[in-house]
């Protein structure tokens, strides 16, 4: 298993080889946003439509229906699914398989509901009832489509992976994305990720990270795709907050 991935908790920066699906994605996204984007000559490349800005801030509508329709999309399916993505996770996993889970997410600007505290994907389905989703402790490739730059990206706290399954509060219209904790990340453990274009960071199932806070003025969107895998054989050893085993234990008898 990479040594990044077990020390710090997570790989450094992977250049995915999925062109084109990735190719046939951007035309998607383009497609469903460009009556958004900023006059623009339509000989200019895919890279070039998706660093636009938009022209304002865009309705929670047209969020959720972009949302939507990439989800639910063969293009995004694919490129989930395909040879250079699970290529990128036997850096870290000899035999990896897709999690049920695996997300477009579109940050575009000033919608508050894209921006994530510090938390932990684990924590997101520690208290699921869905077999699908707990006990597989997926990886997460946090992948690029558009690029990210520091001031509009995630955060990983290095190091983190190892402390323990904090509790986590649930967020309305996020689910359990926030830990109930103040001032456990050390500032100097944070890594800001900065990607190009089909480029992506694998980090653990118990890594704190977050939303990098944006200027509300930037109106440039950021397309990513959380793409989940898991091995079967993987089952990392950990802690978990008696408070969060307690939810748990009341859960299960709901």
């Amino acid at each position: 298993m990479n040594d990044n991935f077990i020390d710090k908790g997570f790989t450094d920066i992977i250049d995915v080889q999925a062109h084109q699906e990735l190719t046939n994605l951007k035309n998607l996204i383009y497609l469903n946003t460009k009556s958004f984007l900023i006059d623009h000559e339509d000989n200019i490349s895919i890279d070039q439509k998706l660093n636009l800005n938009f022209k304002d801030i865009p309705s929670q509508t047209s969020w959720s229906d972009l949302m939507n329709i990439i989800n639910q999309s063969h293009e995004l399916n694919s490129l989930i699914n395909s040879d250079g993505v699970k290529q990128a996770f036997k850096i870290i996993f000899k035999n990896p398989e897709p999690f049920k889970i695996s997300t477009f997410r579109a940050r575009i600007p000033n919608q508050k509901r894209v921006i994530y505290n510090w938390h932990q994907d684990e924590g997101t389905w520690y208290l699921s009832k869905n077999k699908n989703h707990t006990n597989k402790f997926p990886a997460t490739l946090w992948f690029s489509i558009n690029g990210a730059k520091k001031d509009d990206s995630i955060q990983l706290a290095e190091g983190s992976h190892t402390k323990k399954l904090y509790n986590h509060k649930y967020v309305s219209g996020q689910g359990f994305f926030s830990i109930d904790k103040k001032n456990v990340v050390d500032e100097k453990s944070i890594y800001t990720v900065i990607t190009k274009p089909s480029q992506g960071i694998i980090f653990h199932p118990l890594m704190l990270h977050r939303s990098v806070p944006r200027d509300p003025k930037n109106l440039r969107p950021r397309y990513t795709v959380d793409i989940r895998y898991f091995d079967r054989n993987y089952n990392p050893k950990f802690n978990v907050d008696l408070k969060f085993k307690i939810k748990k234990i009341f859960n299960n008898f709901l």
